[in-house]
């Protein structure tokens, strides 16, 4: 069986503003994670919720040991803001998700806490078999920095054109590209890969104001790009890194 290493186990996905008891894997997870970038902004004070999806392989390999995986526990969550927890959809109970298969959990709950980066650890068990004996496996991942307020982040400079950097970066699914437009206008928006071929073009009719672009990678080859959006008199150009599909 194909060896997947537990470090790429958990995929993120942002899930819509609001509570919920129940949650729903993301159908573009893949087995690959980038937390270099925040998937997730929050100011102290306000409601969040984020949808973590947990997909589980077959067999795995810790160091240099292969196991069997029967499931994997998700044990607890250190390193969250003051106020939030987390809740577990999955098919086991008590946070358990069988071998070779998707399942999902909440981060919820009101932040009280002060502003700053918070690398969140989440702690797993995994169950399975090792040259057919029964192991439990304690492991790590460290997959996951939640920003409460503004630090660290990228703004946007709305008294002229600007562009900032696609969140998330690098990415597999879709991204979001925002720039400011000082005034209602068609802007070029394209993509070239590492050779400088042209892989996307368009034209958007960009309001005053910041403007939203959410990208997919669905075309596109695991790799490095240049996108750039020029409003006839600025042109601005940013690298971003597909990781797959």
């Amino acid at each position: 069986m194909k060896k997947i290493y537990l470090s790429l186990l958990l995929i993120i996905a942002v899930s819509a503003t609001g509570f919920t008891q129940v949650c729903t894997p993301d159908p573009n997870a893949t087995g690959l994670v980038y937390p270099m970038l925040p998937d997730s902004i929050v100011n102290p004070g306000e409601t969040y919720t984020q949808t973590m999806t947990v997909t589980v392989p077959t067999d795995t390999t810790i160091t240099v040991i292969t196991v069997h995986v029967d499931s994997i526990k998700l044990a607890s969550i250190t390193g969250m803001p003051v106020g939030l927890s987390f809740e577990c959809n999955s098919t086991l109970g008590t946070c358990t998700y069988p071998g070779g298969t998707e399942g999902c959990f909440i981060i919820t709950g009101t932040v009280n806490d002060t502003v700053g980066i918070y690398p969140i650890l989440f702690d797993v068990i995994v169950y399975g078999l090792l040259d057919l004996d029964t192991v439990e496996l304690p492991y790590s991942l460290d997959v996951f920095k939640l920003y409460v307020g503004n630090v660290g982040i990228q703004t946007l400079n709305t008294s002229k054109f600007d562009v900032i950097q696609n969140i998330p970066n690098p990415f597999s699914g879709t991204t979001t590209i925002k720039f400011n437009s000082p005034k209602q206008e068609p802007v070029d928006f394209y993509v070239v890969d590492m050779l400088g071929r042209a892989v996307h073009s368009s034209k958007i009719n960009a309001v005053s104001g910041v403007n939203s672009i959410n990208y997919s990678a669905e075309k596109l080859a695991p790799g490095t790009y240049f996108y750039t959006i020029a409003n006839g008199k600025t042109r601005i150009t940013k690298r971003m890194i597909v990781s797959g599909k």
